[in-house]
């Protein structure tokens, strides 16, 4: 979606773009607004990584989740998986 700005689900061109995803979590002094983070760094309240973006089809609800930034994999809280470079499998 981001790239075509049609939904795959179900073709529509409409969409809103969320530009920083909250998370699900009470808002603390320091942070009025939390957003979502995706990896979780064991550093402590602060030991989070992954500020991410969503497009979502305004027709079918459907939800696309991309990374703003480029996480490290340090092989503990976030590893890098190789799958064979096939065809990707479209269900």
């Amino acid at each position: 979606m981001k790239r075509t700005g049609i939904c795959p689900k179900c073709q529509h061109n409409v969409l809103w773009y969320v530009e920083n995803v909250a998370a699900n979590e009470e808002a603390g002094l320091m942070q009025q607004h939390p957003t979502f983070q995706l990896a979780v760094t064991g550093n402590g309240s602060y030991g989070r990584a992954g500020s991410t973006e969503a497009y979502v089809c305004q027709q079918c609800g459907y939800i696309e989740l991309y990374l703003k930034e480029r996480l490290t994999a340090d092989g503990k809280h976030v590893r890098e998986l190789r799958g064979s470079r096939g065809a990707p499998y479209r269900g």
